[in-house]
């Protein structure tokens, strides 16, 4: 019997979800849109096959991937399988522009009606917003966010690389809830794990040894009720232990000895991969991450996949932690 990929409820409405999510990134294979033709599609429909064979119903996009051909490109997938586009939960994001980041209403109202147009989809079930703004009125970007929802251009609202504050003072204004926030974490960057900022009550001293800042992002989403999505779980793919780490990497320790610990647990769940392992510590923590997978390998998306059968014991999580630190729990 094949295995069946777990999934997990998604927003106030409980929308199921799968633990992991194909991020589309890269499908297309270039950020130059005059690049793109009929061998970017042929890669953009085997990756979304190998994820919806694997059981994947999660794909994370934004409008500046691949120049926008991306998103092109997933039109052509959904057409390759038709009827999928009711199974399966698109999400996008919007608000990087060439050199700065836009948030006015002009924009994002902009903005999503390119994306509905090459998706080919009548809504867009998550729509993010990518990274902070700092010119943005957040009262303001919120009313364009309501009237999207309202008229039913987009199901839900998230955010990426929010910080705790900036996420409250968003939702301050928003009648829907904030149901996302797509962040960078792995053993190679903990910040999120840790209370308060660099410096300020609830990182320690030992902590900030470690290199750990600590942005109180996955309490906030605890507290919340919002999914944390994780990009770069691999560490930049550092951590897949399929790439060989050069002389001069500046994490190179930090990696070996995340390495060195990954090897001597693997034993005990079946000598599962680095890159499984890197992932099932994100998967074994309670604020229910989903990481966002970035390959177009279908051996690699299935290698992601596998990584949701390992549940890693309290003492193992610890640690992979304590490895990442470099210095041992307080």
């Amino acid at each position: 019997m094949a295995y069946v990929l777990p999934t997990q409820p998604f927003t106030s409405d409980n929308i199921p979800v799968t633990r992991i999510c194909l991020g589309c990134m890269g499908l297309t294979g270039t950020w130059n849109p005059a690049e793109y033709g009929l061998d970017n599609v042929k890669r953009a429909i085997k990756a979304f096959e190998a994820a919806i064979e694997n059981g994947i119903n999660f794909f994370d996009h934004a409008d500046i991937y691949g120049g926008g051909t991306c998103e092109t490109a997933f039109k052509e997938c959904l057409a390759a399988i038709p009827g999928i586009r009711e199974k399966i939960f698109i999400a996008t994001k919007v608000g990087i522009r060439s050199g700065f980041y836009d948030h006015s209403p002009e924009y994002i109202r902009k903005g999503v009606r390119i994306s509905l147009d090459r998706l080919g989809i009548d809504t867009i079930d998550l729509y993010q917003l990518h990274r902070p703004d700092p010119l943005s009125d957040p009262e303001q970007t919120a009313e364009v966010l309501q009237e999207l929802l309202d008229e039913g251009l987009i199901k839900y609202v998230g955010v990426s690389n929010y910080y705790p504050q900036q996420t409250l003072a968003l939702q301050k204004y928003l009648k829907a809830p904030i149901v996302s926030n797509q962040i960078s974490i792995s053993l190679t960057r903990l910040d999120p794990i840790y209370e308060g900022a660099a410096g300020q009550l609830g990182v320690t001293s030992t902590d900030r040894r470690a290199g750990a800042g600590g942005d109180g992002v996955l309490d906030q989403c605890e507290e919340l009720k919002i999914t944390p999505m994780a990009y770069s779980p691999l560490g930049g793919g550092w951590l897949s232990g399929h790439r060989e780490i050069p002389e001069d990497h500046g994490d190179k320790a930090r990696l070996e000895r995340i390495f060195k610990k990954m090897d001597e647990i693997a034993p005990a769940y079946g000598n599962p991969t680095r890159g499984q392992l890197a992932l099932a510590w994100l998967l074994r923590h309670p604020a229910k991450i989903v990481p966002i997978v970035g390959s177009v390998n279908p051996a690699h998306i299935k290698e992601a996949v596998e990584a949701t059968q390992i549940e890693l014991t309290r003492e193992d999580w610890y640690r992979l932690w304590v490895a990442a630190r470099g210095v041992h729990a307080p």
